[in-house]
């Protein structure tokens, strides 16, 4: 165990609005999320039916696109840039959910802050 003088207590982690409890030896899992206690694997599983839940929007959205582009019922002009956006926020929202993930463990750089380690 290590001893770095620093008195038990909430501090703010990399992703905003979320704070971590140091225990003043260590760092633990409970987190608070908005003012919301929990703990770092009931808040990675919230998120993870959120990104399940926006995937799946995404992917309705894209599959309309598509076939309205077969149907032809909007020029293609219109329809290209929604499979575009659609398409790339498919592929980029699990990366920002996952870094979001991962900054929650991480404590906020500055003065008086515990450092992980």
């Amino acid at each position: 165990m290590r001893d770095d003088g620093i008195p038990a207590g909430w501090f703010d982690t990399r992703r905003r609005g979320t704070r971590r409890w140091w225990d003043g030896t260590r760092w633990t899992s409970h987190i608070s999320v908005r003012g919301r206690e929990t703990t770092m694997a009931e808040d990675s599983a919230s998120v993870r039916r959120q990104l399940l839940v926006c995937e799946l929007v995404l992917g309705a959205v894209m599959i309309g696109a598509i076939l309205i582009a077969l149907w032809g019922s909007l020029p293609v002009v219109v329809v290209r840039p929604v499979i575009v956006a659609t398409g790339t926020a498919l592929v980029v929202m699990p990366f920002l959910i996952a870094r979001q993930l991962r900054r929650v463990a991480l404590p906020a750089r500055g003065a008086g802050v515990p450092t992980r380690r």
